[in-house]
């Protein structure tokens, strides 16, 4: 289920098979005359929608399937252990801003079709790509692993090299890159800290990191 407004709109220019959209007034949709639009009462919708404050639009939607793609040159994204939905639909967003149109997942991160997964991407979910796999399956195609640690070097003085293939790690939001998957990194980079705040989420941090990386 597609749920919200932007999202459920988003669809419509999109090649994903919608099914059925359910919703509690018509001018929620951009084409309110669609033969897949069922109107129903407030009470009603709360009973399928997944969230606490229904947004009073959802769509039912068939999933692509998976892919098995490699990496691109230029800079690539990896995802290790990310469990909490909202982290994860902010990092799809800010890949699709940065023009990444796939993303790596180690096969243990949370849903990417996971309902708070996808309206947190406000849309982008449809122009990301996920990719389940396992790091040490990647690394051997990339000229450079990038490792966001709190023990790394100073990001600002990384760059990548577009005419090559680079992989950022993003650990998970409590366990950092798991130790296994250490052994793969060869470039350990972090975002020098100024004030005290313990830690950023990793959705912030993987903005912050690709910016400099793309941008440099």
């Amino acid at each position: 289920m597609v749920e919200g407004r932007k999202s459920v709109n988003e669809l419509f220019h999109s090649d994903w098979d919608i099914t059925k959209i359910i919703a509690t007034n018509p001018e929620l949709l951009d084409n309110p005359h669609s033969d897949l639009l069922d109107i129903v009462s407030e009470s009603d919708y709360k009973k399928v929608s997944q969230f606490d404050t229904p947004a009073g639009i959802l769509a039912v939607t068939g999933i692509p399937k998976p892919l098995d793609l490699s990496l691109k040159k230029g800079l690539n994204l990896f995802l290790d252990g990310i469990s909490d939905p909202g982290n994860l639909g902010t990092i799809i967003r800010v890949a699709d801003w940065y023009g990444l149109d796939q993303i790596f997942l180690s096969p243990d991160c949370v849903d990417f079709y996971n309902s708070k997964c996808i309206s947190g991407t406000m849309g982008s979910f449809l122009r990301v790509i996920p990719i389940i796999k396992d790091l040490e399956k990647l690394t051997p195609e990339a000229n450079e692993v990038f490792g966001s640690l709190l023990n790394g070097e100073s990001l600002y003085n990384s760059s990548i090299d577009n005419s090559k293939k680079s992989l950022l790690v993003i650990g998970s939001e409590s366990h950092g890159i798991r130790e296994e998957n250490l052994q793969h990194i060869t470039r350990k980079i972090t975002i020098p800290r100024i004030g005290k705040a313990e830690s950023l989420n990793a959705g912030i941090a993987t903005a912050i990191i690709i910016d400099r990386l793309i941008n440099a």
